[in-house]
């Protein structure tokens, strides 16, 4: 059996794409992320996080630019971040459209020194922008030498919580989010909910979660970051903000976490998975 390794070093990423009048400038966002890597690589990162469609913008593009936009995995993108992966001895997870088998997808790999360790397909779509995507179907479980990662994007971490809770009863202690969260025009506590649900998601299933979302405007919406990384803290039952949240202004934050600390946690929070009772959840499932 192989031990995982307990104290990591992860940062959460602010990021804004680039765009040429209604265009993403995919060569340029590669760019950013690249120097973004070396950059966290240099500070002693061990995983690297950018939101969603980070190589591309989310700014509602038709169908036959998502095409035009998207590459296999692994690919000519995914091949130049893990040739910096190999050097720097890191692990990138970032946003990009996947072509399979003549699909596209919202799509999340994670790639490590080795190769692409594994690609998480979104799952449950926000129709209005994915209408280009096909949904994913499963929740892939990304081996790391911290142990088992889960990734989600968007709308699956605040919306089902079913999500991140599986990867937690497959031994993730982990959770990626990446997301394209905007400033919803008719509502005013998004960065309230935002803050919420991964908040819940981190304490409903004790762990930690990375979160790296957008910012600046993008077609005719506008992104607010407070990328961060939160968890449960020893001694408490509220969550517990690693690092960040970062502001409206692009950049990186950075936290140093010890994944012992889950098994410390005080009395409210213990024994979650313990205690599950999987037989009476049967309606969960019921089509």
């Amino acid at each position: 059996m192989v031990n995982k390794q307990e104290i990591l070093k992860i940062s959460v990423v602010n990021f804004e794409p680039v765009i040429v009048g209604l265009k993403p400038n995919k060569e340029a966002n590669l760019e950013k992320i690249k120097d973004y890597i070396v950059k966290a690589a240099h500070q002693g990162v061990n995983i690297i996080v950018f939101p969603e469609l980070a190589l591309t913008s989310y700014s509602g593009f038709s169908p036959s630019m998502a095409r035009n936009l998207a590459e296999p995995i692994p690919g000519p993108s995914t091949n130049e971040i893990q040739e910096l992966a190999r050097h720097y001895n890191v692990y990138v997870a970032f946003g990009m459209i996947e072509e399979a088998n003549s699909k596209l997808y919202n799509s999340a790999p994670l790639i490590g020194p080795s190769g692409v360790l594994g690609v998480y397909r979104k799952v449950h779509l926000f129709k209005p922008v994915d209408s280009w995507a096909e949904p994913g179907e499963y929740y892939p479980l990304i081996h790391t030498p911290w142990g088992p990662i889960g990734i989600g994007i968007c709308r699956d971490n605040y919306c089902y919580p079913e999500v991140a809770r599986a990867y937690r009863v497959m031994g993730a202690r982990i959770h990626l989010n990446l997301t394209a969260f905007p400033k919803f025009p008719d509502v005013e506590d998004y960065v309230d909910f935002y803050m919420t649900m991964l908040g819940a998601r981190a304490l409903e299933n004790a762990m930690f979660i990375a979160s790296a979302n957008m910012v600046g405007r993008q077609g005719e919406l506008e992104y607010f970051g407070h990328s961060m990384v939160v968890g449960p803290k020893p001694g408490k039952m509220n969550y517990h903000v690693y690092a960040g949240p970062l502001g409206e202004e692009e950049g990186m934050a950075t936290a140093t976490i010890d994944l012992s600390w889950l098994n410390d946690l005080c009395i409210g929070l213990r024994g979650i998975l313990e205690d599950r009772k999987p037989n009476t959840y049967i309606p969960l499932v019921r089509q």
